[in-house]
């Protein structure tokens, strides 16, 4: 099957309404967890939890697709297929520049490692419905992969031990592999020299994630400023997801910063939601990046994903965002997210569209504005008819704060136990909310004081226009 430059206009008769345009999307099958991110000679390769039998979820096995961008992307050949007797689940796709694992060919610059969780089924001989971590081998630069004879590499017995996340560590020169015991709450850590062989370094709990199980960890090095400003201050941030049990019900992400020693991650602060939408699970970064992380959710959550109005594709990826720390009032790091969007996005000002005629969405447009902290106000975007009511609407109020409400901006019902975000409350004594908000159809982000607050929703109007009404109570 030869690759394919995919144009989400060209998948159907006509152009579809909620098929986003920057936002990934599958051709034509099921979607969730973005899986084994990863940069590799200028080329960043997306694999991703699917079904490539049909659009509800099952045979889970790794889709792929590259891009030279981060917006346009060429679907391949599904990378891992299922089988009878196994199903891949998630994982992380490594550079073994210096051939380490022995797997690579001799001299030719190290291959690319995917590390993924086999989920035996009850027919496999030996594990039935076991889950444990196993490895395949890229020589051809993540086209073709072969799995190791020698699988799993890494079992503990266990029926729920998934999500294996591998990074390199240079302060310690080991490669180091985190898990998660999704059902017991719990975070492993192992290390290698070889990346097949693993040793068991440290468990981390969490008191306070607590409500569901425990998914798709990734723990990422992040800095203050940016590359260019040179190296500051920086923390290790734990990025893990809980289903149900997330920031904003359903299913969702958590941070936590802290530090590690290679071994161990230990951390005095409280988890934090990485985004305040309902629509960001299973956030993980790209490897093999220089500078600022780079990460990419799943736009969905599982309290409602197998109902997504969309056939036969179902679900997209968030927007990537890069990580940063910046010190807060009290002098505290706090993580800022930016979100990485396309070049040549329509921008226009809300003062230049507010109360205009209505826009035209069949690309995707970034809308923004400077709006005020210490008085309410009402930002609609209202979706086909200007007269009508299908509407979003961002709303901020001194006491409450800025919230993303959807309740009444789908053309048929969906999510109705998921309305509106959770609040994003500037720092005190701010005068303004900078707002950047992205809209590509079904798809709506908004980045909050530069990165400040993040929000991410699907909002299912069905329409190609859109109207903008900005009141302001002064």
């Amino acid at each position: 099957m030869a690759a394919r430059r995919h144009d989400p206009d060209s998948a159907g008769p006509a152009p579809d309404p909620h098929r986003p345009r920057v936002h990934f999307t599958p051709e034509s099958t099921w979607m969730n967890d973005p899986n084994g991110l990863v940069l590799h000679e200028g080329r960043w390769h997306l694999f991703f939890q699917n079904n490539p039998l049909g659009s509800t979820p099952g045979n889970l096995s790794w889709g792929h697709a590259v891009s030279d961008d981060l917006a346009s992307w060429t679907h391949l050949p599904v990378a891992l297929r299922f089988s009878e007797e196994e199903w891949i689940f998630s994982g992380s796709v490594v550079h073994d520049a210096e051939n380490r694992s022995g797997l690579g060919i001799p001299g030719d610059g190290g291959p690319l490692l995917a590390f993924y969780t086999s989920a035996y089924t009850p027919a496999h001989p030996t594990l039935p419905s076991i889950q444990a971590q196993s490895v395949a081998a890229s020589t051809d630069g993540g086209t073709t992969w072969t799995r190791f004879s020698g699988n799993p590499v890494l079992d503990r017995g266990s029926r729920d031990f998934r999500d294996p996340k591998v990074l390199w560590h240079a302060e310690s020169a080991r490669w180091v592999m985190v898990t998660v015991e999704a059902e017991e709450y719990e975070l492993h850590l192992y290390t290698s020299e070889d990346l097949l062989t693993w040793e068991h370094a440290s468990v981390f709990t969490h008191p306070e994630i607590d409500g569901g199980i425990w998914e798709c960890p990734d723990l990422v090095h992040v800095r203050t400023g940016t590359e260019a400003e040179g190296a500051g201050a920086s923390a290790w941030v734990l990025v893990l997801s809980t289903n149900p049990g997330g920031p904003a019900g359903g299913s969702g992400t958590y941070t936590l910063l802290g530090d590690f020693d290679g071994r161990t991650f230990t951390t005095h602060s409280s988890p934090q939601p990485l985004d305040l939408g309902q629509d960001c699970y299973a956030a993980v970064s790209f490897s093999g990046v220089q500078g600022d992380p780079v990460l990419l959710g799943w736009m969905n959550n599982w309290a409602y994903a197998a109902q997504t109005p969309t056939a036969p594709w179902r679900s997209a990826m968030t927007l990537p965002r890069t990580l940063q720390l910046e010190a807060d009032g009290a002098g505290d790091p706090v993580l800022v997210q930016r979100l990485v969007v396309p070049d040549g996005t329509r921008t226009v000002t809300l003062e230049e569209v507010a109360g205009g005629p209505p826009l035209d969405l069949a690309q995707p447009l970034r809308l923004h504005g400077v709006l005020p902290a210490r008085s309410p106000w009402r930002l609609t975007l209202r979706f086909g008819d200007p007269e009508g009511d299908l509407d979003l609407v961002l709303s901020g109020d001194p006491t409450s704060g800025v919230v993303l409400d959807r309740g009444a901006a789908h053309e048929a019902p969906f999510a109705v136990e998921h309305p509106r975000s959770l609040p994003y409350v500037p720092a005190g004594g701010d005068d303004e909310v900078i707002v950047d908000l992205v809209v590509d159809r079904s798809c709506v982000e908004v980045e909050l004081d530069r990165g400040r607050g993040t929000i991410s929703q699907q909002v299912f109007h069905g329409t190609w226009q859109m109207s903008v009404l900005l009141q302001l109570d002064d």
